[in-house]
């Protein structure tokens, strides 16, 4: 699988506009990339390279990390895909990815979208042995591909120990990759940790089922030595990765509070986020408990007058905002129940939640991991 890149004006003209790839310039060096994928996105070779090619302000080609590829399964039935090529799995390592290039005479460390804090850290962290192989590729035409995994650069599992790992190696010319064993050798040769493989897949049906299931890691990549790619998630992380990014928007969260399934997303949770989620729950339903607490008295020294002389006595003494609760409450309605479902409406967008943020004491900040 080898396409020719050499230039940014090799790439531009197959970019389709509005399909979420974009050529931004960062002073030294440019990037294309993805923001965002809809369906016709990735449908040429092209456009699957689009995922971090970085160019000298020459508009030269200056780094390949990987081209874009796609969960087992989403774009064709598992047993479709070609096992009796040769091919090997790999472990799916819970990171960053960054790769090195030059900018003006300086190595620098860049995830997909350029130099970020991530690649900075990793940068600071690698080894002379590391640097130097990076040097030895970038010189002979390639880029070395790594994972950067560190308890401080956190997504869902967690890593005792910050680690570079050398994931692959690519022709930035051809895209080709490098053979799996070479990669290894040079890992070898350099003191370099490589990722680890597990052999081939024999029966598709039961690696489905097995990788899956599995816990306590993110999943695998089927490499081919064409270049084809695949990974696999297993549900656990899946469910768990979920989970930590819906924490990026307050709504998520006063959903699950509102609808009671907090209970269910904590375990998915790492230790430090699922402190930050339950704490906002106790702040809400605390919230709730004294209004369930106001508005019970309320009712019960009240329910008994004319319902016009109610609702002028509610007015007087009751926030508009949760009026209707009361008056539910004199027709049955578990005065609790209306306050959650004025919860759950507040949580249809952070526009509303802002407008009863102060009524049910709700203070945000999302977890570090996710912002």
């Amino acid at each position: 699988m080898e396409l020719i890149i050499e230039t940014l004006e090799d790439v531009l003209p197959h970019v389709v506009p509005d399909t979420g790839i974009i050529h931004s310039d960062h002073g030294g060096y440019s990037v294309i990339n993805y923001v965002f994928s809809i369906d016709n996105t990735f449908d040429t070779p092209m456009a699957r390279e689009c995922r971090g090619l970085k160019f000298d302000p020459e508009g030269k080609l200056m780094a390949r990390p990987f081209h874009k590829f796609f969960n087992l399964g989403e774009k064709r039935p598992p047993q479709e895909e070609p096992w009796h090529e040769s091919h090997l799995v790999l472990d799916k390592l819970d990171g960053s990815m960054v790769h090195p290039a030059t900018v003006g005479d300086e190595m620098v460390f860049m995830t997909r979208m350029g130099v970020s804090a991530q690649a900075r850290q990793a940068l600071s962290l690698a080894s002379p042995e590391l640097r130097a192989l990076c040097r030895d590729m970038m010189a002979a035409g390639f880029t070395p591909i790594f994972e950067f995994t560190s308890p401080e650069n956190r997504v869902v599992l967690a890593y005792e120990q910050p680690e570079l790992t050398l994931l692959a190696i690519r022709h930035m010319r051809t895209g080709a990759y490098m053979p799996h064993h070479e990669v290894a050798s040079i890992a070898v040769t350099h003191g370099v940790a490589m990722v680890g493989s597990s052999g081939v897949v024999e029966d598709v049906s039961a690696f489905w089922t097995n990788a899956r299931t599995l816990e306590g890691i993110e999943g695998y990549v089927i490499a081919f030595d064409d270049g084809h790619r695949l990974k696999i998630k297993t549900d656990a992380y899946a469910l768990r990765h979920k989970a930590l990014a819906g924490l990026e928007f307050e709504k998520n969260l006063l959903a699950w509070v509102a609808t009671d399934a907090i209970d269910d997303v904590v375990p998915l949770l790492s230790a430090e986020a699922a402190d930050v989620v339950l704490s906002y729950q106790s702040q809400v339903i605390a919230a709730v408990s004294k209004w369930e607490a106001e508005i019970g008295g309320f009712v019960a020294e009240n329910g008994h007058l004319p319902r016009k002389d109610f609702a002028l006595k509610a007015k007087d003494q009751i926030d508009p905002r949760l009026q209707s609760v009361a008056f539910r409450a004199l027709d049955g309605i578990p005065i609790r129940k209306g306050l959650m479902e004025i919860l759950e409406r507040a949580s249809g967008s952070e526009n509303k939640i802002d407008a009863v943020r102060h009524l049910f004491d709700m203070k945000w900040t999302a977890p570090k991991a996710i912002e």
